[in-house]
């Protein structure tokens, strides 16, 4: 069964908890701004991590955890591709790196994947039962990098209220004492100063925000992009069916169905908006529901396995007993009342419960 959603209605907290709670195995994929991430879970807890982002590669952390050299690792590369084994074995069988330092770097990149998830502002997840093949199995205790996840994303709503973006540029006061502070005198924006060193732009904004509160450096503005052409905005069709598609999972009808009916204009001739539009119609016309009303299910077990539900209708359905009320199954729920009761009707749409 795979459940999907957006990082805005359940952040990755709860969907992590989820994981933990249940004790679920399988591949939590997130998709946050141009970059996928994935995270093996088996039992509840965290086994190891994949970044597509160029600051969570393990390449960067050998080299500044382990003193492995830019060398070192492309011969491992090399080895690792010709003879098809992970690059983590062919640096143990070559001795550039012992077993206990490799689990330590690991460990190290594997929780920053994790936190510096939890500053996404934006972002899109998957989680798929499925057993995944790994080259090196960590065991990281899922609550414990809660907290800091989220003290993280604390951390960063404070940078924000003095650094609100990444395309922010900065006049050096003082004479660059490193890479960083050359990279910002030459007027590159901390997105580019990120991308050119390879840390997160969490990491960029943290050393930012350092060098102001000791008035280091100082804001000269951010870049500004013209506005799209008519042309470029019919581009963004994919991004408005993304939108539409998250607001129909979360239960949001009517914010779904008005962009829903924006695509159609733009695209007259689309089956699958049509239908989608019919769809969402078909659950708005299903009458208020009265609190009191208590939900059964009208599929059985087996087939309710076979179903591709997203974390909010598989919470939703999981809490549906034939014994708790609408009003009962809201208060248990970790979203608005509004969009338990817009899942609700989704699912009695889908024929998969009745009141």
């Amino acid at each position: 069964m795979a459940i999907y959603g957006s990082l805005n209605t359940m952040d990755l907290g709860d969907v992590l908890q989820w994981l933990y709670l249940r004790g679920k195995t399988g591949i939590l994929f997130l998709k946050i701004g141009d970059y996928e991430k994935k995270l093996v879970i088996r039992e509840g807890k965290l086994r190891y991590a994949l970044s597509e982002e160029p600051g969570e590669r393990l390449n960067n952390y050998l080299i500044k955890f382990a003193n492995l050299t830019d060398k070192d690792i492309e011969n491992a590369l090399k080895i690792s591709k010709h003879k098809r084994i992970p690059m983590e074995v062919v640096l143990l069988k070559s001795k550039k790196i012992d077993l206990k330092k490799l689990e330590e770097v690991l460990t190290t990149l594997v929780k920053e994947i994790v936190y510096n998830s939890f500053t996404a502002e934006e972002g899109y997840f998957r989680f798929e039962e499925k057993e995944e093949e790994i080259p090196f199995e960590l065991e990281l205790e899922i609550q414990e990098m809660l907290l800091e996840g989220y003290a993280r994303k604390d951390e960063l709503s404070e940078i924000k209220k003095k650094i609100p973006t990444s395309e922010m540029r900065f006049l050096v006061k003082i004479p660059p004492t490193d890479e960083f502070l050359t990279l910002l005198d030459l007027g590159k924006s901390l997105r580019e100063v990120a991308d050119e060193l390879q840390i997160v732009e969490f990491e960029a904004l943290k050393r930012a925000h350092e060098h102001l509160e000791k008035g280091e450096i100082e804001p000269l503005g951010q870049i500004v992009y013209r506005e799209e052409t008519e042309e470029e905005k019919e581009d963004t069709f994919p991004k408005l069916k993304g939108e539409a598609e998250m607001f129909f999972r979360e239960g949001r009808l009517k914010e779904a169905l008005a962009i829903y009916e924006k695509l159609l204009k733009i695209d007259p001739t689309n089956i699958d908006i049509s239908r989608k539009i019919d769809e969402i119609n078909k659950a708005i016309k299903i009458e208020n529901i009265n609190d009191s009303a208590v939900p059964k299910l009208k599929v059985s077990p087996r087939e309710l396995s076979s179903l591709e539900l997203t974390p909010q209708e598989g919470f939703v359905v999981s809490r549906i007993n034939g014994v708790w009320s609408v009003s009962e199954i809201s208060k248990v729920c970790p979203f608005p009342p509004e969009t338990t009761r817009g899942i609700i009707k989704i699912l009695i749409s889908k024929g998969i419960i009745e009141i």
